[in-house]
């Protein structure tokens, strides 16, 4: 390509252009950047470590993957397809956007690529890494068409722009991840989809979409097989990307350390670290730990932690972010499977092939081992997705008993959905069904899989995110987790087949279920392993857990062990202390600046926690200065059984009663009578309360209330039908068609007066 590189100091990405600055923002816009990791940064600062076509010219590339990411998914999608594109033509840098100056985008040249891999948080919200590109790129959030024109740099090598059409001559490719149960779906990589287009740049091949609440691995593997060859041909590659071998992303060194990280880096003291994020969480010392719901048939969880001293705060309605362990029985598994229980303590170091590779090291400590790893690092109980066993575990099958399965859970996506999703069979359990068809098959030969090729397969282990269910006022220092465990049955004969049955255990949920266990004394030895905890931190090897049967408790469920952390100072005493590693992440779910503001409030199951924490602050403020109405209405299966936090709800709303004599707790129980009655049923039976509620003093609404709503729970049924209950009451007394009550409610939510927490 023409035009050198530039000096170190003005870079690549040269001097500015683009006609105006960003659009005054509005109200929400701006509560979103205060929300947001990374404001947006001034387009007259250059820094060249922030120049990212400046680190991919001077590593050799030609292909730059954005990754959006929450949860993890994209940043594993963009790994991924990174190692499927890669050929001598076709050489990729992974990338996080957070890091990078979204200026420097107009420097790409005509034999480069951006790649998007972009993930939509909440309604419709770019993911926190992304926020300060998303704020550039798309300035009024509300008709993103209208934005104004970013202020790009201007590359060296590109003597003539059109102002009005900055990205000219830029290229990318998109493919976004999002869940069709939320309205918004796939609205982060539609609109920088949409605004890379408006601003000049072409897109190679069609806008991908994962679907979440379908099947987003064969969304994701349709989008790269139809788009993989429109790459090849816009950078020339002669070899046919994705079909050449893969080569290996990470070496693994066994080394002779002192210390190796075996609690994980979040444990390790690091003195350096003077303020916690999801980068650096605080290990909060766990107060309280208890079982809400103990004569139902599945265990619902309080757990409470400390924030002090960590300089965390929160506010009612914002997320407790939590990092777990994987239970030792799984890890014991993988370690069986691969071959390495001899040398599960074995310190080792993990480093990039690549020298110019974005990260260096696999995980974020110099030395640990393959037991620490597995454990503390890496996800190993999802299935394993159809693409990646054609690429990551086939090629080593070596008898034709592991080719034929390998072959057909690659190539056949019907099957894969029966064995390998339907199963939920793991890297673990899914090298064990190889060796058994190989067992059965008599075959001499048994698949071997390389511990680089399992570190490529587990994604890293992430933070799961909860609604706080406690107040800020009530408790600031003290937030609280409200979740039920989750355990179920594998859908597949293979599963029944696998080491340790069919039963299947959400990682965060049952490591506090195991939290809530020690503290309580339980001593109940659940499978081979004992409850590790407090500083009972022995690496002793495990007994094969293929042969184990697993213990169950009263409710069913299978009890795991784990690898539970002391808490800050406290000593080898016997005094039951441990800790979690945690950090708060910042939501818009908030209650009315104005506590006179009605609200209605609608979260049946687990989707109480931040309504419980709403109950909590409104009680305060009606002791205070008074409140509106306050509605709550919950749902669960049994009254009995299931009303968790009765008692406090009810003393909470005997002190609103008083501001506000209208409050009150409406519940549903759906299994206390014949037929099944839901929240939205409550809602519609008590249709005059609820409007009365909305019109807030009000003759008639004319248009969005006044009144505040709130939505937590189950995004695919339950919140769809709140929002169709509501508008049908609203039709009802406003005498008017559902469809204009529909669009008052999404006016109401465009607003930010019908709020949801919901998940799929």
């Amino acid at each position: 390509m023409s035009g050198g590189l530039g000096t170190k100091d003005q870079g690549v990405c040269g001097t500015l252009f683009g006609g105006k600055r960003m659009a005054e923002l509005t109200i929400a816009q701006k509560a979103a950047l205060v929300q947001a990791k990374a404001p947006v940064a001034s387009a007259s600062e250059y820094n060249a470590d922030k120049d990212f076509v400046f680190k991919m010219r001077k590593a050799g590339k030609n292909v730059v993957i954005f990754y959006g990411s929450q949860t993890g998914t994209a940043e594993d999608f963009a790994t991924r397809l990174a190692r499927d594109i890669q050929s001598p033509s076709v050489r990729p840098l992974v990338l996080d956007p957070e890091l990078y100056d979204w200026q420097c985008l107009a420097g790409l040249g005509d034999d480069e690529l951006a790649i998007f891999v972009l993930a939509t948080a909440g309604e419709g919200e770019p993911t926190d890494n992304m926020e300060a590109w998303f704020n550039a790129l798309a300035s009024d959030r509300e008709s993103p068409e209208d934005s104004e024109l970013p202020e790009f740099r201007q590359p060296e090598d590109k003597a003539d722009f059109d102002d009005s059409a900055p990205l000219q001559g830029v290229s990318y490719a998109m493919f976004g991840l999002g869940n069709n149960t939320y309205e918004q779906f796939n609205h982060h990589a539609r609109v920088v989809d949409q605004r890379m287009l408006a601003l000049g740049a072409a897109r190679v091949g069609e806008r991908g979409e994962g679907d979440d609440d379908a099947d987003i691995e064969e969304d994701f593997a349709k989008w790269k097989e139809a788009t993989l060859p429109a790459i090849r041909k816009y950078l020339g590659s002669s070899t046919p990307v994705g079909e050449a071998a893969p080569e290996a992303t990470w070496k693994i060194v066994e080394v002779e350390a002192k210390k190796a990280w075996i609690r994980g880096e979040f444990y390790e003291e690091d003195e350096a670290v003077s303020t916690f994020d999801a980068r650096h969480p605080f290990s909060a010392p766990v107060t309280s730990a208890l079982e809400l719901t103990p004569g139902a048939d599945r265990h619902t969880l309080h757990v409470e932690v400390d924030l002090a001293g960590s300089g965390l705060r929160y506010e009612s309605g914002d997320h407790i972010g939590v990092y777990p362990t994987n239970a030792e029985e799984e890890v014991d598994l993988l370690l069986g499977a691969l071959g390495l229980r001899g040398r599960a303590d074995t310190p080792i170091a993990v480093r990039a092939v690549d020298p110019f590779a974005a990260q260096q090291s696999l995980f974020p400590v110099d030395t640990t081992t393959y037991r620490a790893a597995f454990r503390h690092y890496l996800e190993i109980t999802g299935p394993v997705p159809r693409a990646q066993i054609k690429t990551l575990v086939a090629p080593y099958a070596r008898s034709a008993a592991a080719r034929e399965l390998l072959g057909r859970l690659a190539d056949d996506k019907d099957a894969h959905a029966a064995v390998v999703a339907g199963g939920c069979l793991s890297l673990a359990r899914l090298i064990n069904a190889v060796h058994a068809a190989e067992a059965a098959a008599a075959e001499a030969e048994r698949l071997r899989l390389p511990v680089e090729a399992a570190f490529e397969l587990c994604p890293r282990l992430q933070a799961r995110l909860y609604s706080i269910s406690s107040s800020a006022r009530a408790s600031p220092e003290r937030p609280s987790i409200t979740a039920v465990v989750l355990q179920y049955d594998a859908r597949a004969p293979a599963a029944a087949d696998a080491a340790m049955g069919a039963r299947r255990c959400g990682v965060a949920t049952n490591y506090l279920l195991g939290a809530v266990r020690y503290l309580r004394g339980d001593r109940a030895e659940p499978l081979a392993q004992p409850l590790r905890a407090g500083c009972v931190l022995s690496e002793a090897p495990a007994a094969d857990a293929s042969a184990v049967q697993p213990v169950r408790d009263g409710k069913g469920h299978m009890l795991q062990s784990f690898t539970l952390q002391p808490a800050p100072g406290s000593a080898c005493d016997g005094r039951r202390a441990l800790s979690l590693p945690v950090f708060i992440r910042r939501s818009l779910f908030r209650l009315p600046a104005d506590a006179a503001t009605p609200i209605i409030m609608v979260g049946p199951g687990t989707g109480l926690a931040p309504m419980r924490g709403f109950v909590q602050e409104r009680a305060l403020l009606a002791r205070e200065r008074g409140v509106g109405t306050t509605l709550l209405f919950f749902g669960a299966r049994t009254e009995a059984n299931d009303f968790m936090y009765r008692g406090e709800l009810e003393e909470c709303f005997a002190e609103i009663q008083k501001a506000a004599p209208q409050s009150r707790i409406i519940t549903a129980f759906s299994r206390d009578q014949p037929q099944k009655i839901y929240v939205q049923h409550r809602l519609l039976e008590h249709s005059d309360l609820v409007y009365q509620t909305l019109l807030c003093g009000q003759q008639k609404l004319g248009g969005p209330s006044r009144a505040h709503v709130y939505v937590c729970g189950d995004a695919k049924c339950m919140a769809k039908d709140v929002a169709k209950a509501l508008a049908t009451l609203i039709a009802e007394r406003e005498g008017v068609a559902e469809d204009v009550a529909a669009k008052w409610v999404s006016e109401m939510r465009k607003l930010s007066r019908y709020q949801e927490d919901v998940w799929s």
